[in-house]
C-alpha cells in the first residue's frame, strides 16, 4: 500500500512537471515500512522523491517512544546526492517498547519528515537447552527467539560465558563452575526481563577426597577386605615385593586412624571375606601352581574364631552374605558356574543350581531388597533371587569394564558401580527408574585398581593401589566419595 502510495506521488509530480513552464523544486520524503523488528533492533526502508538534482546533507530516520519525538534516536546516513530508497539500522532498543518512526531528508539546513510509522519491538522467548546434565567448562546451546546482545545467561547464581549469539535465536554457552549446588534453575537475562526455564540443569556430581594412605607405604594384591562395626579391614593377598601379608590394616573413618589387626591364620592369597566370614585362598609353591587352603573363620569384630574347614577348595572364589546366610559363588574348587550356601546351624554347605555367568572374584556385585546383582564381563547385570534360586537379566552396564576388578556400591535406592581396573570411570544406577548417570572421575593414578570399598554414613570408601607393575613409591590411597558433593 505505501510503495502505492510512493508511485501515485512519484506520478502527480511528472504530471506537475508537465503541466508547468516553469519547473519548481519538489521533494517529497516518504517513510515506507519496517522491514525488520526483534527485540532490541529495528530496520526501516524510507524513500527520496524529487524532481531536480539535490545534495541532501542528512538523510536517515527519527525513532522515538513518543509521538511528539522529544529526544529521538536518530539513524543517520550522512549525505545524499540523489532520489531513491535508503535504509537505517539501529540496535540497543528496549524489548517489548512500543516505537513511533518517520523517515528524514536534510536539504538547505531543513529538515523534511515522512509519515509517522509505528513500530513494537518483540518480546524475547526461551524454548530449549541442551545438554541437561553436563560437567562445568562444557558447552550447552540454548533455543529461543528474539536474544539481543548483552544477553546474559545464569545457572543458578553463577553467570556463564556467551560464546556465540547466533542470529538472535542460538546462545553458544560455556557452562560455568558451579556455586555448591548439583540441580540448578537456567536463567536468561534480556534487559531488565529475566527468563527462567522450567526444567533445571545438573552438574555432574560426585567428590572425592583423599582422607588417608595405607600404613608403612604397602601395597598388597590379591587380598581380602571386609567392614563391621570395629571399622573398614584390608589384608592377607601379597606385599609388593615382600611376599604375603599376614594380617590386617583396620580403618576408623570417624577418627580417620590405622590399626595393626593380627590374624592366627595362614596368610594366603584369593580368599574370600564377609562381614562375618573369612576362609579359603592359597599359597603359591611355583609359578602358577597353587597349594589351597581349607581353613574357615568367623569374624568377630577385630578377633577370628576357627570353624571347621571347608569341605572343598575355594580360591577366587566371591562371597557376600544375606539373611545371615553365607554363599561361595564361583572360583576355583566351586567352579567358575558354581554357587554353595553354608547353614551356620548345622554347619553344612548345599549346592546350589549353577549360574548363568562364569563368576570369581574380580566380578562387581552388589545387594539390594534381598537379592543379588552380579555384573557379567559383557556388561550384563544379572539378578539373583537366593530365596528361589532363580536369575534373571536385570539391565545392563554403560561403562567401560577393562580387566574387571570393579566396585558396586549401594546407598539407599542408588547403586554406585564402576573403577574397574585402569579406569576412572563411575556410574549411578537409580534401582527404581533404572536410568544410569555418570559421576565424576576419580582422581589419582590411572593405572590402578580396587584394593577395597565400604559404606559409611552415606558415604563410599575406596582404597585404591597402583597396579604391580608400576613402580615407585605410591602408597595405596584411601578416597571417601560423597555422590552429591560437587
Amino acid at each position: 500500500m505505501r510503495k502505492l502510495l510512493s508511485l501515485s506521488i512519484f506520478l502527480v509530480l511528472l504530471t506537475g512537471w508537465a503541466c508547468t513552464q516553469e519547473e519548481d523544486v519538489t521533494t517529497v520524503v516518504v517513510t515506507e515500512e519496517v522491514i525488520f523488528v526483534s527485540g532490541d533492533k529495528v530496520r526501516m526502508l524510507g524513500r527520496l522523491i524529487t524532481n531536480q538534482p539535490i545534495s541532501a546533507s542528512d538523510h536517515g530516520f527519527y525513532l522515538s517512544t513518543n509521538e511528539n519525538f522529544s529526544s529521538p534516536i536518530v539513524i543517520s546516513l550522512g549525505v545524499k546526492e540523489s532520489a531513491g530508497r535508503f535504509i537505517g539500522e539501529t540496535t540497543g532498543l528496549q524489548i517489548n517498547q512500543p516505537y513511533f518512526a518517520k523517515a528524514f531528508v536534510e536539504v538547505n539546513g531543513v529538515e523534511i519528515f515522512g509519515e509517522v510509522l509505528e513500530l513494537t519491538t518483540l518480546n524475547p522467548i526461551i524454548e530449549s537447552f541442551s545438554p541437561t546434565f553436563s560437567i562445568p567448562g562444557s558447552e550447552m546451546i540454548i533455543q529461543g527467539r528474539n536474544f539481543p546482545q548483552g544477553t546474559k545467561v545464569f545457572f543458578g547464581t553463577q553467570e556463564a560465558t556467551i560464546l556465540e549469539n547466533v542470529f538472535e535465536t542460538r546462545l553458544r554457552v560455556r557452562i560455568p563452575n558451579p556455586s555448591g549446588q548439583v540441580v540448578v534453575p537456567i536463567r536468561v537475562q534480556i534487559q531488565d526481563r529475566v527468563l527462567e526455564f522450567s526444567q533445571k540443569f545438573e552438574y555432574r556430581s560426585g567428590k572425592f577426597t583423599l582422607v588417608g594412605q595405607f600404613p608403612e607405604g604397602r601395597r598388597i594384591y590379591e587380598n581380602v577386605f571386609f567392614q563391621n562395626q570395629d571399622g573398614l579391614f584390608a589384608g592377607l593377598g601379597i606385599s609388593r615385593l615382600a611376599g604375603y601379608f599376614p594380617g590386617f590394616q583396620r580403618f576408623n573413618p570417624q577418627s580417620g586412624t590405622w590399626t595393626a589387626v593380627n590374624f592366627p591364620g595362614t596368610p594366603v592369597e584369593g580368599a574370600f571375606a564377609t562381614s562375618g566370614y573369612l576362609g579359603g585362598g592359597g599359597i603359591e609353591v611355583d609359578r602358577d601352581v597353587f597349594t589351597y587352603s581349607r581353613e574357615f573363620w568367623k569374624i568377630n569384630g577385630s578377633t577370628f574364631e576357627p570353624l571347621p574347614d571347608l569341605p572343598f577348595d575355594s580360591f577366587r572364589s566371591l562371597a557376600f552374605e544375606l539373611d545371615g546366610q553365607l554363599f561361595l559363588a564361583g572360583g576355583t574348587g566351586i567352579g567358575t558356574r558354581g554357587i554353595r550356601k553354608y547353614n551356620s546351624a548345622t554347619k553344612a554347605w548345599a549346592l546350589l543350581g549353577s549360574t548363568p555367568l562364569d563368576i570369581d572374584y574380580s566380578l562387581a556385585y552388589f545387594i539390594y531388597q534381598n537379592k543379588v546383582y552380579f555384573i557379567a564381563q559383557d556388561r550384563t547385570i544379572w539378578e539373583y533371587s537366593p530365596q528361589s534360586d532363580s536369575w534373571r537379566v536385570f539391565t545392563s552396564y554403560p561403562g567401560q569394564l577393562e580387566n574387571g576388578f570393579g566396585m558396586a556400591q549401594v546407598i539407599g535406592d542408588k547403586v554406585y558401580i564402576g573403577l574397574y581396573r585402569r579406569t576412572d570411570q563411575l556410574w549411578e544406577l537409580d534401582l527404581k527408574t533404572l536410568n544410569w548417570k555418570t559421576k565424576n572421575n576419580i582422581p589419582g593414578l590411572p593405572q590402578s585398581v580396587n584394593i577395597g570399598y565400604y559404606t559409611f554414613n552415606g558415604q563410599i570408601y575406596i582404597l585404591r593401589a597402583a597396579e604391580v607393575s608400576v613402580s615407585g613409591n605410591l602408597p595405596m590411597e584411601l578416597y571417601r566419595f560423597d555422590p552429591d558433593g560437587i
